[in-house]
């Protein structure tokens, strides 16, 4: 059995009693552990117990650092939806998004309801409601009123939420993703990333061009592996009878296939004319 001097791997060692501790295991000049029958204890053995030691204290500041951070922020939104990472299928397990605001910073999070148990669903009951929440770069933690702290994943796939800030916090990470990954060798190196439908991919690349006459937008489409995905088809103005400039841009974070919003906050109309081979089967009909 080791014969531990007072205060060593104790309850309470700070910052500073860890660093002295390092100390007196690294210099045997200053302070020795003895082995009985057997003299000091190896070097070797010393770092192995102060690594010990350590692990054992970190954990327990490291949660009431995180317990003081709860802070409160509004639930914003909160919506279930059917991931589909699971196929989009009937009988896949939902999923529950939740968006909230803290100042002037909106944080996703999302939960897995696995058995249809709905478990998320108290929680849900709190759109519109102040909450204390904590998070990190993987989890949200969520304070309710009777004290109980519910754990999300942080981030979320789920793109419909209704305010422009949830959006933005959830394809954020979907578009800075895409760019860490290499990119295929078919897609052009001017083409952009945006959000897929939300149906079957995450996100697509763009290539989007104003026609010579200024009528249309023809946006070129590539899915994630390279294949080319055809063209989606826009009028050159926005929902509101505005025309599109020709030196326009699209706002990446707010925009997906079927939507382009422009960074002035416009949204453009989507051409819903027949073609044939990119070619208009009525070539007289008006954009619409």
């Amino acid at each position: 059995m080791l014969l531990f001097q007072p205060g060593i791997c104790g309850r309470g060692m700070g910052s500073s009693n860890v660093k002295s501790m390092k100390q007196s295991l690294l210099s045997s000049r200053f302070q020795r552990f003895f082995v009985p029958g057997r003299g000091p204890a190896p070097r070797s053995f010393l770092l192995i117990l102060f690594a010990v030691c350590a692990g054992l204290s970190l954990p327990l500041f490291s949660f009431a650092r995180e317990a003081r951070s709860f802070a409160p922020a509004t639930m914003v939104e909160a919506a279930d939806y059917i991931p589909c990472d699971n196929g989009c299928s009937a009988n896949a397990e939902p999923a529950s998004a939740f968006c909230f605001k803290q100042g002037e910073e909106f944080v996703v999070g999302e939960g897995r309801s696995y058995l249809h148990e709905n478990k998320f669903s108290p929680l849900e009951e709190l759109a519109g409601k102040q909450v204390q929440i904590r998070y990190s770069n993987r989890y949200v933690w969520v304070k309710q009123a009777d004290g109980t702290v519910v754990k999300l994943e942080h981030n979320s796939e789920y793109q419909n939420f209704r305010d422009a800030g949830c959006v933005r916090e959830v394809r954020k990470p979907i578009i800075e993703g895409a760019y860490l990954r290499k990119r295929p060798a078919r897609v052009p190196q001017y083409a952009f990333v945006l959000a897929g439908s939300g149906k079957d991919d995450l996100y697509l690349w763009f290539q989007c061009d104003l026609s010579a006459d200024k009528s249309v937008i023809a946006c070129q489409r590539w899915f994630r592996n390279g294949d080319y995905y055809g063209k989606d088809w826009y009028c050159a103005r926005t929902l509101d009878g505005a025309p599109v400039a020709a030196d326009f841009e699209i706002d990446p974070l707010l925009s997906q296939e079927g939507k382009l919003v422009l960074k002035s906050g416009g949204v453009v109309q989507r051409d819903h004319r027949a073609r044939t081979d990119d070619v208009l089967d009525r070539p007289k009909e008006a954009c619409r």
